[in-house]
């Protein structure tokens, strides 16, 4: 896929949106000095890392929090920053066979109440905890924010597993990575497993959670915004997935929902724009940010979006009706507003993701 036609994509997706780029704020001096402090003392010497690579997961850590969910105290936004950077240097490290015999333990350990065995992991875990304690009694709201960093575990876990048997090394008596399963008649049966995976591995329960938890004091009734979950889901871990993709394929990562989903439809002869008419990761990337449009537009109908922030520029006149929205339906819009478009401008700005070229052409399209 070339680079214009994917910045096409991206551009036809912002804009049925009604995205538009907004520069990066000042930062918190004190947001980035506690992070920075904990990534040199606390978290670089449970690792091997290098400086290099310590700023690197420092930088795409903080600016995530602070660009998708600067609305959230500092307190709860540092705590973020901090899961956010461990469970990157965990996905970063799955080449790493020494890390991953203790990964492989994580999950048993901690449901058998005994130490971690890595000390970044043990570090994983307790920061988890803290995680848990700011959700008091909100059950509901406590699982959705502290389960899917263990499920990443696992997500991790098959990975690896997975990426063993491509390159030749997996015991192939292995079930979980037998080699029948990327026949592509075996690929056709299974058009779900690429959203499995994503949805093992995105974390975008714990991040959708973050959005309704702006304070440890805030508590905002579920009823309000339970509907619309499973399209925030899909938001958060398919904008990753496209705004991500470019970088994927500069270092030649082929294991990802794009890839996958492709193979998949390729398998059983969808029709696409490439020779023959045959599926092409283009026609994926298009598939995706039309499915992604659908569902930001869904959510903001949800949240009544447009009405609450004409509610709050004091826009609202007696055409519109009485206005029924209260204090929670304003917090909700007004938390909702940042994280999409600041999930967005992240990818952007973030230099992990190398798109330059594509915040350029936004802000000229502003």
């Amino acid at each position: 896929m070339s680079t214009r036609n994917y910045a096409e994509c991206l551009q036809r997706y912002f804009d049925s949106i009604g995205y538009r780029y907004q520069p990066l704020p000042p930062p918190d001096p004190e947001y980035w000095e506690r992070l920075h402090t904990w990534v040199i003392d606390v978290l670089g010497p449970t690792t091997s890392w290098s400086n290099k690579q310590l700023a690197a997961l420092e930088h795409a850590a903080g600016i995530y929090i602070e660009r998708g969910y600067g609305y959230a105290s500092l307190d709860v936004r540092f705590l973020y920053a901090r899961l956010t950077a461990l469970c990157l240097f965990v996905d970063d490290s799955i080449e790493n066979d020494t890390l991953f015999v203790d990964v492989a333990k994580f999950s048993h350990q901690m449901y058998r109440g005994q130490e971690q065995q890595h000390p970044a992991l043990a570090l994983y875990q307790a920061t988890m905890q803290e995680l848990s304690d700011i959700h008091g009694n909100n059950t509901v709201l406590r699982d959705l924010a502290v389960l899917p960093w263990i499920v990443h575990i696992d997500a991790c876990m098959i990975e690896k597993q997975i990426l063993t048997l491509e390159q030749g090394s997996g015991d192939p008596r292995d079930p979980c990575v037998s080699p029948k399963a990327s026949q592509p008649s075996l690929l056709a049966l299974a058009p779900k497993f690429p959203h499995y995976m994503r949805g093992k591995s995105g974390i975008a329960e714990a991040y959708a959670a973050l959005i309704f938890k702006a304070t440890k004091a805030q508590d905002l009734p579920l009823i309000r915004y339970v509907r619309a979950l499973p399209d925030l889901l899909f938001f958060l871990e398919v904008n990753n997935d496209v705004l991500s993709f470019y970088k994927e394929e500069l270092a030649g990562e082929t294991y990802n929902l794009i890839h996958l989903r492709t193979q998949s439809l390729v398998s059983v002869g969808a029709k696409g724009t490439g020779i023959n008419g045959q599926w092409t990761l283009q026609d994926t990337v298009r598939l995706l940010c039309d499915e992604l449009r659908d569902s930001v537009l869904r959510i903001d109908g949800l949240f009544r979006l447009e009405q609450c922030e004409r509610s709050m520029r004091g826009e609202w006149d007696e055409k519109d009706g009485v206005n029924d929205l209260d204090d929670v339906d304003l917090e909700i819009a007004r938390q909702w507003r940042f994280a999409r478009d600041g999930n967005i401008a992240f990818h952007l700005d973030c230099k992990r993701y190398k798109l330059d070229f594509l915040k350029e052409a936004v802000i000229y399209a502003n």
